[in-house]
């Protein structure tokens, strides 16, 4: 959080509407435990508002804003014989990024201190916690409805927030985004002037104005749009891998590539190297032969969309891995799924909502509600192999398999592709039915005993249930076992 700047920063915090209640201007005010208080107030009034970082300003008259200088020096301040920077540092919980600045504009003494929130809850000086409220500090137990709030705004505030690349002039940013991506995604045109396309990134959120005549480059915009992640330390791990093995293990490798770009700026050459490197299959379409990959590319486009907005970037040192063995395709992110095995279908969490907003603005996914399920459908009527869902406590894992018939298909396949099945036609609010899963297979209607006993086994696993406990055989319907 280093300041380059301390005299282009105060220009700018004069320039805040009066109720900005992250910015408070002081002319002298010694006394460390207000410090203290007005420290977690604005800190407090920051998170609420979901700023960066919250201002207090010495040397400058309130009203009119006037400079005025100050007699303050923060970096000369003690309490009791201690440090000033050592005894707040002690006094704030949880730990901040707190930056004293003592300054001169036009020989006048000045000092900032700049305040940076965790986000992970709200901020106390002396075990109590602030708020401002009008021009008054309060304390926050007294306001419930403004704790309420602190509290919301604590868990939307995400790694995706926080910043790459501080202090980025306008040719620097867009010598390290490649804002050409945006606009052809898009499906825009890119407007000559740079000023236009900076402040259309400042409003979506990929970089925002760091107060000092400059912007920070948020994470979310590296990792979307960076023309080389590997210069951003925050996300230089988070590239993507790609493995191809010459078999159906690990024993022999035959190539290994790794991404340097964001993932929208790479995303449409990564499509293209995996369906060039998987398998491709015989079909007829209307009389012409044509070679189709054995993967749909719907399929597999979502599964790994998936697994880059859902990956846990607090994971050091660890990011996505597509792994394309003889027969099948292995996508894993790190970080623990935040929804359990049997609800990844049906259920929506995100751990990176900004991200995943984005990603699907840009078209690089399915609209809201895709996503697995949206690669489901598309495995569906492929007859493929129900993909396999594997969840750890330090990463998720995703495995496309290739066609299989059903008489190849062991027991717990067929089970797990019942149940998912099932699942899916919950999703669509509809009814799993012997006949659904006979076409879900490609079976025959002769075929409908061996459909009924994968039924009546899942009903015995309790993995789905009827639909209606008076129903009878011939035309049942059922459920997942999560609905009764």
């Amino acid at each position: 959080m280093a300041i380059s700047s301390p005299q282009n920063l105060l220009q700018r915090l004069l320039k805040e509407p009066k109720e900005s209640a992250w910015v408070e201007f002081k002319h002298n005010n010694n006394n460390p435990d207000e410090i203290g208080q007005w420290i977690s107030a604005c800190a407090n009034a920051a998170i609420l508002v979901e700023q960066p970082r919250a201002f207090l300003v010495y040397g400058v008259e309130d009203t009119s804003r006037t400079v005025i200088g100050t007699n303050v020096s923060l970096h000369m301040m003690k309490k009791g014989g201690e440090n000033f920077e050592n005894w707040i540092n002690r006094m704030i919980i949880p730990r901040l990024m707190i930056d004293l600045l003592d300054f001169e504009v036009d020989g006048k003494k000045c000092a900032i201190i700049v305040i940076e929130p965790t986000y992970d809850r709200p901020v106390k000086f002396a075990g109590t916690e602030y708020i401002r409220v009008g021009e008054n500090v309060r304390k926050l137990a007294d306001h419930p409805e403004h704790e309420r709030a602190i509290w919301l705004a604590t868990g939307r505030r995400k790694f995706e927030d926080a910043i790459a690349s501080a202090h980025q002039n306008e040719e620097q940013v867009i010598e390290k985004l490649d804002v050409d991506t945006y606009y052809r995604l898009a499906k825009e045109e890119k407007p000559q002037k740079q000023s236009e396309i900076i402040r259309r990134f400042l409003a979506c959120g990929f970089i925002v104005d760091d107060m000092e005549g400059g912007f920070d480059i948020t994470n979310r915009g590296a990792i979307i749009f960076a023309r080389n992640i590997t210069i951003f330390p925050s996300i230089a791990s988070k590239s993507i891998r790609v493995i191809r093995y010459k078999g159906t293990d690990k024993r022999e490798s035959i190539g290994e590539i790794e991404g340097r770009k964001g993932y929208a700026v790479g995303f449409a050459g990564l499509m293209k190297y995996i369906t060039d490197s998987v398998p491709s299959q015989e079909k007829y379409i209307n009389g012409i032969r044509t070679m189709e990959p054995i993967y749909p590319e719907t399929a597999i486009r979502e599964i790994i969309a998936n697994a880059l907005i859902h990956q846990d970037f607090v994971v050091t040192g660890a990011g996505p891995v597509i792994e394309i063995y003889s027969d099948r395709i292995e996508v894993t992110n790190p970080g623990k799924s935040l929804v359990e095995r049997d609800r990844m279908i049906d259920e929506r969490r995100s751990r990176n909502g900004k991200l995943a907003e984005s990603m699907r603005s840009l078209g690089l996914c399915e609209e809201r509600g895709g996503g697995l399920d949206k690669a489901l459908i598309v495995v569906e009527e492929k007859n493929l192999p129900a993909f396999a869902l594997d969840s750890s406590d330090n990463s998720m894992r995703v495995t496309l398999f290739v066609p299989k018939k059903f008489n190849q298909l062991t027991k717990p396949e067929k089970q797990w592709a019942c149940f998912l099945h099932c699942v899916l036609r919950y999703v669509k609010k509809d009814y799993m039915s012997n006949a659904s899963l006979r076409e879900r297979f490609s079976l025959p209607p002769e075929e409908y005993q061996a459909v009924s006993a994968i039924i009546s086994e899942s009903i015995k696993k309790k993995r789905i249930v009827p639909a209606d406990a008076k129903q009878g055989n011939k035309f049942a319907k059922y459920v997942p076992y999560f609905t009764r």
